[in-house]
């Protein structure tokens, strides 16, 4: 897939198609300040789509967006699942859940941080994550960025990167919080998920500012919300995904979002917790998924407002892409908001 705007997570659907989400370019509607301190304008510049057999097609545009000028690193479509069939949507938001009411001139802008459900033309809300973090705020800073989406049997799952949380959505809408994230010395700042062999939910994160190297985990959340460390020692996880046995972690920025260069890396970790790197020099890649049949697929270019693509990972790595500099450090910022500066 070629020329994408912000794309994000990647899932396979049950008619075997390859779906994308694209967070879009933002547009020229009404202004807020993010969490990270950029001003991001309103349009309705996001979409889902898909691939099979050499066809690329939209399957639903209009979605809402938020972007700084020049559209890097927008905040909108940022994953997608299926439950029961229905093509599902987590949109971020990425700032204190109370500002989305300066958006409210702006038909659209109401489903900015809640799960929807897509069915043909029509974009339905299910659940309204920005306010369940307005009315909650389970980790006493308000903020909400709703990134990953996880289907289960009969709920989904989403990470709140700005929440620093993991929630259920049930298919009444409602939602419960299932586990929220540990913090140290900085924000753990969970993105993507995934369901483990044993059904635990295994959670990466970005990290909080500053960023550390090798400060990132993969965590495993049980049925009961119990949170245990899985995996150690990564650098600004932005996916996780389960296939061919085994899971698959992918960064965002291997040399720390502080550090000079932009590329990620995926790495194959072991039942021992173990990793093993499986494809470096990855452009500011943002999104990752693994087919029926075991193929690997990335999002890359993924802070890009015209030039994000989705690549099928070869078993011995291609030349590594030019890096693409801009608004990838602004991108992961607005993920966590900079969380954990004042503890920095």
């Amino acid at each position: 897939m070629e020329g994408l705007a912000n794309p994000r997570g990647l899932s396979f659907g049950p008619d075997g198609w390859l779906y994308a989400a694209e967070a879009g370019t933002g547009g020229d509607g009404p202004s807020i300040v993010s969490g990270d301190g950029q001003t991001v304008s309103f349009g309705l510049s996001g979409k889902v789509t898909r691939y099979r057999s050499g066809v690329q097609e939209a399957v639903i545009d209009g979605l809402p967006s938020l972007a700084p000028a020049g559209g890097f690193g927008a905040t909108g479509a940022h994953d997608l699942a299926f439950l029961d069939g229905v093509l599902h949507v987590v949109l971020g938001f990425g700032a204190n859940p109370a500002l989305r009411a300066n958006l409210a001139s702006a038909p659209g802008s109401e489903l900015l941080g809640r799960v929807v459900s897509v069915s043909g033309s029509t974009v339905s809300a299910v659940a309204d994550l920005a306010a369940f973090e307005l009315a909650n705020d389970p980790d006493g800073e308000l903020n909400s960025n709703p990134f990953s989406l996880v289907a289960l049997a009969d709920r989904l799952v989403v990470s709140d990167a700005g929440g620093n949380d993991v929630v259920t959505v049930g298919q009444d809408g409602a939602i419960a919080i299932k586990a929220v994230l540990p913090q140290g010395s900085f924000q753990p700042v969970p993105t993507g998920a995934t369901v483990g062999p044993n059904e635990d939910i295994l959670v990466g994160q970005l990290t909080g500012f500053r960023f550390p190297l090798g400060g990132a985990n993969v965590f495993a959340v049980d049925g009961a919300g119990m949170i245990d460390v899985f995996a150690t020692g990564f650098t600004n996880l932005i996916d996780v995904a389960y296939g061919n046995g085994k899971l698959y972690a992918l960064e965002f920025d291997s040399d720390s979002l502080l550090g000079p260069n932009t590329t990620g890396s995926l790495f194959e970790i072991g039942e021992d917790g173990l990793k093993r790197l499986v494809f470096g020099g990855l452009n500011s890649p943002t999104g990752l998924a693994i087919g029926a049949d075991g193929k690997i697929f990335v999002a890359e270019s993924g802070v890009s407002p015209t030039d994000g693509r989705v690549i099928q990972l070869a078993p011995v790595p291609l030349p590594a892409s030019l890096p693409l500099l801009a608004g990838g450090m602004a991108f992961a910022a607005a993920i966590g908001s900079w969380r954990g500066r004042k503890r920095s």
